[in-house]
């Protein structure tokens, strides 16, 4: 059950940091070769459902991923399940006298064979990680 989490402070205001972030529609813009739809009804709430194009592994997945928590502008959680896994996205923001402060959590449930073999994508998880906070940085401001 790995949790991986970075924070990252940047110039956007709080609203807009949140809006953008937790809007998986804008995925394609800071995680590469991804690509998200809503699939339910705007206005983005808890219920809403994004399908997600996504690649891991170099393999590609279709992922539906559910807005478990919604609680602009501080804090949204996401949330995709399949046979192997459960992820939960978590993304928490505070203003602060530089900007704002953005952590983004993933918290990673294996399941069946893959509570074994799961453990070994923790150097992947960590790297895909490392590049999209980077690139959220980019788009969001860096301090």
């Amino acid at each position: 059950m790995p949790v991986y989490s970075r924070t990252i402070t940047v110039k956007e205001d709080i609203e807009s940091a949140f809006i953008f972030t937790a809007d998986f529609r804008n995925l394609d813009k800071w995680n590469e070769g991804d690509e998200a739809e809503l699939i339910t009804k705007e206005p983005l709430r808890e219920g809403s459902i994004f399908k997600v194009k996504t690649h891991f592994n170099n393999r590609e997945m279709e992922l539906d991923y559910e807005i478990i928590e919604w609680g602009a502008p501080l804090r949204a959680s996401l949330k995709t399940d399949s046979k192997n896994f459960q992820i939960i996205d978590t993304i928490f923001l505070s203003a602060n006298a530089k900007g704002t402060e953005l952590t983004y959590s993933v918290d990673i449930k294996y399941k069946g064979i893959f509570i074994l073999i799961g453990l070994f994508f923790g150097p992947m998880f960590n790297k895909l990680l490392d590049t999209n906070i980077k690139n959220l940085e980019e788009i969001l401001g860096p301090v």
